[in-house]
């Protein structure tokens, strides 16, 4: 997919304006391009649309065509969903058809006649007149892209694919200010030196594992280990080249006694062998593992000390602290407080992720109903289990939360002494590892403004030319305060009482390209007066056909005041606009908790029946609790800086600015709503990355 850095600024709120000229362009022309901005739902701030006016008409409509291209796909209006919707005065013209009436229709259309016959004439709709939250557009900085190369390539998380695709983009520019040494993730790091190594430029690694990454990246296969990987036939100097990175790495044996079956089939693509005298380290554990010899290995002295409750468990752990504390809570089972005075070593160790994520389930042990357990990350074998493990004791709680929390307080501190925190800030997750969609994480919240009467969301996509009927089916399933179902709104149930409407299933077989969309609208008031409470928005791929066989599968959500207002689908009324893509069947995008009135971002690959929506709703009402809970304890925003001293004066830390007043000063702004604020994007990756100060101290 094409990108350009236009557009890599616009998706980080930032702006590149078009070179000042001699004869400012006329009002008119400004205020149209205005006007146009505003139809996608964006803004200027004031910075920028001074320096704007300040530009000639010519430099400004060269610059607006970029800039409109841009806005049109970054909120989906250049698929052009609503030409390819069944009946296009949707809802009224569905909403006006008995049930019979509908599936008389609908029948005939599945047997071929075409779908004009039986649809009316696109009608002019009243024009949108709606009280709007703008996402405002900051001018770009000479650097700003080197800082959003920076705050990409340093997250401590696995990239999105649109990460990726930045990343990739800016590397050709930035290659020269890449620190492979500070690229903590370890799946992002194999895919720069990709990159690095078809550049030829120097590539270091430490983990034999790593190198074993790469090798499977070269081979085209998944480096996430997760699948099998049949390596390429690598050239001579290939060869001596993984050989010798595997040459320096430190925990070459151990690694290979972790994947065993893999390892040999490295090996025997590598031939060790050949140059028996130039790698004698790679040979040595070449021979180990073809002659299965025995080792002591970590795990296998750890289980022992660990079945004869033997504290040398704790030593040993802690030369791993990353296993210490995957093990932690064992540990105090069995050593009480012992295991956590053998923590307080661990910490400085840690990366930052690492601690709020030990810090919140500390905090939420003790009132879990469901432990929740996603397999290698793989939501479509979701595993839930009661947690009728004993609650942990409160004294040895509140030890582990003080140490977790002076931590924590040490690192922000390096940055952020003071912060002004926005209580709202709970509201926005951290990137997750298995994210996929967006660069917050999985459980961000977004308020439903009080004026918000409706929802509709589509699926749209593009099969090709094909001879039958291919389908990715929007749908939402509701259920009650108490996870009663209550219904389902889809193809094959068009409607949910007065609470929901479908817009008719299209047959893309009659398209030449094979396009294809699906709406449903959502009627908020009514939903909650037939006592639904949440709501959960899914696309599934009816015909087993996984989001990676289409040419592209698309999702929308727009939100409103009037459905029968504006454009069918107003880009201006957008708040989720994505390609869908994996070889999965299921993506569960959003819910909504109506009661509390707001939208909760899912982005999960939930195990469902892809036949309907409807034959998933019992299961849902299983599972969803356990998952809602398990979103609700994922590490926030807040709680990354909930621990350091408040004031005024302080850093910002804001969900919105809308409210606020800045002037030129650095701030995060998860939402920059105010055209008249003026700052400076802090780096949340620059946080996350800080070393330990203890750690930094014992070096010097």
């Amino acid at each position: 997919m094409s990108i350009s850095t236009s557009e890599i600024l616009i998706r980080h709120n930032l702006i590149p304006l078009p070179l000042s000229g001699e004869n400012p362009a006329n009002l008119a022309i400004t205020v149209t391009i205005l006007n146009n901005i505003a139809y996608y739902g964006y803004a200027l701030s004031e910075t920028a649309y001074s320096r704007l006016i300040e530009t000639s008409s010519d430099s400004i409509i060269t610059w607006w065509k970029e800039i409109e291209q841009i806005l049109k796909k970054l909120t989906g209006d250049d698929k052009n969903i609503a030409e390819f919707v069944v009946y296009k005065n949707f809802p009224q013209e569905v909403l006006k058809m008995s049930e019979a009436e509908y599936w008389h229709k609908q029948i005939l259309m599945y047997w071929g006649f075409p779908n004009e016959y039986f649809s009316e004439e696109v009608k002019q709709r009243p024009a949108m007149e709606e009280k709007l939250n703008y996402r405002v557009l900051h001018p770009a900085k000479d650097n700003s892209l080197l800082e959003i190369f920076h705050e990409i390539l340093y997250l401590p998380n696995r990239w999105v694919e649109k990460q990726w695709q930045e990343i990739a983009f800016l590397l050709n520019e930035f290659i020269d200010f890449v620190d492979t040494n500070k690229i903590v993730f370890k799946e992002n790091l194999i895919q720069v030196l990709v990159y690095c190594f078809e550049k030829k430029q120097p590539i270091k690694i430490n983990s034999a594992t790593d190198v074993l990454r790469l090798a499977v990246a070269l081979s085209e296969g998944d480096i996430t280990l997760k699948t099998n990987t049949k390596f390429r036939t690598f050239k001579r100097w290939e060869r001596r080249f993984l050989l010798a990175l595997l040459e320096e790495t430190s925990n070459l044996e151990e690694d290979i006694f972790r994947d065993k079956n893999r390892w040999k089939k490295l090996m025997y693509a590598l031939h060790p062998g050949d140059y028996t005298k130039d790698f004698p380290k790679v040979v040595n554990a070449y021979d180990i593992l073809y002659r299965n010899l025995p080792r002591k290995t970590f795990n296998s002295q750890l289980e022992d000390f660990l079945a004869k409750t033997d504290t040398q468990a704790l030593e040993l752990l802690k030369t791993r602290p990353g296993e210490f504390t995957r093990r932690l809570h064992s540990c105090i089972d069995l050593f009480g407080i012992e295991a956590v005075e053998a923590f307080e070593e661990i910490p400085s160790k840690l990366t930052m992720i690492q601690l709020l994520k030990l810090q919140s389930y500390f905090e939420t042990f003790n009132y879990r109903l469901y432990r929740t357990i996603a397999p290698k990350s793989n939501w479509t074998k979701m595993q839930i289990l009661f947690a009728n493990r004993p609650n942990l004791d409160l004294e040895i709680q509140e030890i582990l939360l003080n140490i977790l929390k002076e931590e924590i307080k040490a690192r922000v501190s390096q940055l952020a002494p003071i912060v002004k925190l926005d209580s709202e800030v709970q509201k926005i997750k951290l990137q997750t590892n298995d994210s996929e969609l967006t660069n917050y994480g999985r459980g961000t919240i977004f308020p439903i403004p009080d004026n918000i009467r409706f929802v509709r969301t589509a699926s749209y996509w593009r099969s090709g030319s094909t001879p039958y009927n291919i389908w990715y089916d929007n749908g939402w399933n509701f259920f009650d305060s108490s996870w009663i179902p209550l219904g389902t709104c889809c193809w094959n149930f068009e409607r949910f009482w007065d609470g929901a409407i479908f817009s008719g299933d299209p047959t893309n077989c009659k398209d030449s390209e094979g396009n294809a969309s699906q709406l449903i609208d959502l009627y908020l008031d009514d939903l909650r007066k037939n006592k639904v409470r949440y709501a959960f928005w899914n696309i599934l791929c009816y015909s087993h056909l996984s989001f990676d066989s289409a040419e592209e599968v698309y999702a929308l959500l727009q939100w409103g005041e009037n459905p029968t207002t504006g454009s069918l689908l107003e880009p201006s009324r957008s708040q989720f606009a994505f390609p869908l893509t994996g070889n999965n069947l299921t993506k569960y995008i959003a819910a909504m908790d109506l009661q509390k009135n707001y939208l909760i971002y899912l982005d999960a690959n939930l195990y469902g029946k892809v036949s309907s929506a409807n034959c998933n709703l019992e299961l849902l009402a299983k599972n969803m609790p356990a998952f809602m809970e398990y979103l609700d304890t994922l590490p926030s925003v807040f709680d990354l800086f909930k621990h350091q001293e408040i004031g005024e004066e302080g850093l910002v830390i804001a969900y919105s600015d809308k409210d606020l007043e800045l002037k030129d000063e650095e701030a995060y702004v998860f939402r920059p709503e105010n055209k008249d604020n003026q700052f400076t994007p802090f780096s949340l990756t620059k946080v996350l990355n800080l070393p330990s100060p203890q750690k930094a101290k014992i070096s010097v």
